[in-house]
């Protein structure tokens, strides 16, 4: 049953209107239905209890109008089971449906122009920023292109060198290998670590725009290509046949994992080109959280455990087969007010009993149980090459500062057993970019600690593996070209190997820039200030583009060997782009 308040007017009447308590058997009147949290929210009445009525959902749609009178009093009482005894008081109030039709869209256009005109102004800003700082920055990229230019005869372990040594390699094919996304900071950092290992890259960038990004004019792209989003995956097969490209990896964050793994089926079949990315089964299979539980089951990988408990003895059976493990019970719903997480078992089993005895459980209210770890979440990044693991970079999910003692490099070492592992069990299919989320604890033996690792979710495609990418390593490199090789890689090696490729995989968590936005959502001020959350996120947004423009040298795009990307991104792209948005007044959210 839904509780709400009527409003009665004559019928037709557009005026304000009160009637005594005896108007209801008095003619036809108009009623219009409205719950108590619309009048709240709309701040129409101080106390509008004055008149309420019950209804089922469904019944009687809210906001509508009903044409009543005596004759029809049973069948509406009977719909809203309104009680006979109750009183009504009727207030005199505005029209409700001028109030809400035009009060509410009002405040809804009035915001949606305010912050329409503040992104505005920010473009405009940002586009005077650019113009005043231009001489400086010119002025940068000369003395840039200097330092770089002198630098290559200096210095003979330079990038470069290592790109001329590997062309005067009689022995090295330098391959053309076809990168989509190059706008991305990863997709522009691999082109460029391409490159100086000799090959020939060739990019391109999903976009409907008319000019380049500045990642786009990149010396070390042999050629450029604008895709537009209607013609994805022709125009990648157009390329990729022009181009004669080796490997195709995509990076590009406007395609999903699905229409790449659809793009990458008509490409293998049509082509000689390989993919750096996974079938659409296994993309479809990875997607769906219970689908990869079943396969991590059906692989026998060890996965995180999740049950839906509906009794206490079952919750005791469950805590009695896994006494060492920890669980964290809560209801399914999230939204429920009363949610608490109960961590079970407790430290004596006489207060786990008293817990568990005081929960109100039944198969109307199920609880989940599920697996917590000692030493949190890890993510595992990972580039997978016929069912091999030729790269991988290992973080802690807060961000916490780690990899400086030798038990972190041995539980490097225990992830990186069980990657191994997970990617040995997919196969030759197993080649593409994902983030394994796993779950750590220890056990506790006589004489050591042994790590014990749970897989507990994954995410595909390189924006799920951007730390991996953003800083390539040799290793990288020749993961990708081995998926040219038909010969399979040495999947065994020696402990020493073993250890200094856990080592290497440690990824050093980078310290985290103020967020206006993050600061704000801690405070939880929507309450208060719904409309200060997009602002502070605009704000965010303009002090790191602000910075981006100052403080050149933090800017991905910027490399003293190719400094051009910055500069185009910052003085053509950026201002361009802008325009184009503030001339066609598109949504400044798809920048």
């Amino acid at each position: 049953m839904i509780r709400g308040w009527i409003k009665f007017c004559p019928k037709g009447g557009a005026n304000d209107s009160e009637f005594p308590c005896d108007s209801w058997s008095k003619g036809k009147r108009n009623i219009q239905v409205f719950s108590p949290a619309t009048w709240i929210d709309n701040e129409i009445l101080p106390n509008p209890a004055k008149c309420t009525l019950t209804w089922s959902p469904g019944s009687i749609p809210e906001g509508s109008w009903m044409n009543t009178s005596e004759d029809h009093h049973r069948s509406i009482s009977f719909q809203l089971y309104a009680d006979r005894d109750q009183e009504f008081d009727l207030m005199s109030i505005p029209t409700v449906r001028r109030a809400f039709g035009s009060i509410a869209k009002q405040r809804t256009l009035q915001s949606i122009r305010g912050l329409l005109q503040i992104q505005i102004l920010g473009l405009l800003l940002r586009i005077a920023i650019s113009i005043i700082l231009l001489p400086l920055d010119n002025a940068i990229l000369f003395a840039t292109c200097l330092v770089g230019h002198f630098t290559v005869f200096l210095s003979h372990s330079n990038a470069v060198h290592r790109r001329q040594a590997a062309r005067r390699d009689v022995h090295f094919y330098p391959k053309t290998i076809f990168i989509t996304g190059i706008d991305t900071p990863y997709g522009l950092a691999l082109a460029r670590c391409l490159y100086y290992h000799g090959h020939r890259v060739v990019g391109a960038d999903i976009t409907d725009l008319p000019f380049a990004s500045g990642e786009g004019m990149s010396k070390t792209l042999a050629t450029f290509y604008r895709i537009p989003r209607s013609h994805y995956v022709s125009r990648l097969l157009d390329i990729i046949q022009r181009e004669k490209a080796d490997i195709w990896i995509p990076c590009s964050s406007r395609a999903s994992v699905l229409e790449d793994a659809m793009a990458k089926q008509a490409i293998e079949s049509r082509t000689a080109c390989k993919c750096i990315h996974l079938d659409t089964e296994l993309v479809n299979q990875f997607s769906d959280t219970e689908s990869f539980t079943q396969y991590l089951v059906d692989k026998e990988l060890p996965v995180v455990e999740n049950h839906q408990v509906q009794s206490r003895d079952s919750i005791h059976k469950i805590l009695h087969r896994s006494p060492s493990k920890v669980y964290h019970m809560r209801r399914p719903d999230l939204a429920v007010s009363d949610n608490k997480v109960v961590t079970l078992p407790k430290r004596t089993l006489s207060m786990t009993y008293t817990e568990v005895s005081e929960i109100q459980i039944s198969k109307d209210r199920p609880w989940v149980l599920q697996q917590q770890a000692r030493l949190g979440e890890f993510f595992a990044e990972l580039l997978l090459v016929g069912g091999q693991v030729k790269a991988i970079k290992i973080r802690p999910a807060d961000n916490q500062p780690w990899g400086h003692s030798r038990l972190d490099e041995g539980l490097a070492l225990a992830i990186h057993r069980l990657m191994d592992r997970f990617a040995l069990k997919g196969g030759h299919r197993m080649t593409g970019h994902l983030c394994l989320r796993l779950m750590v604890d220890e056990e506790f033996d006589a004489n050591n600690v042994r790590y014990v690792t749970h897989i507990a979710g994954c995410t595909q495609g390189t924006n799920a593996v951007k730390h991996l990418l953003e800083e390539p390593s040799p290793s990288l490199i020749d993961g990708y070209l081995a998926v040219l090789s038909s010969q399979p890689g040495d999947s065994s090696a020696d402990l020493d190997r073993k250890r200094m490729q856990a080592r290497a995989s440690i990824s050093a968590v980078s310290r985290r820039n103020f967020s206006f936005y993050k600061t704000l959502k801690q405070c939880d001020v929507r309450r208060v200030l719904p409309s200060l959350y997009p602002v502070a996120q605009q704000i965010d947004h303009f002090v790191g583009q602000g910075s981006d423009l100052l403080l050149f040298w933090r800017d991905p795009r910027f490399s003293v060997l190719d400094p051009l990307p910055w500069w185009w991104n910052a003085h053509i792209y950026q201002p361009l782009k802008g325009l184009e948005v503030v001339l066609s007044r598109r949504d400044v959210k798809r920048l």
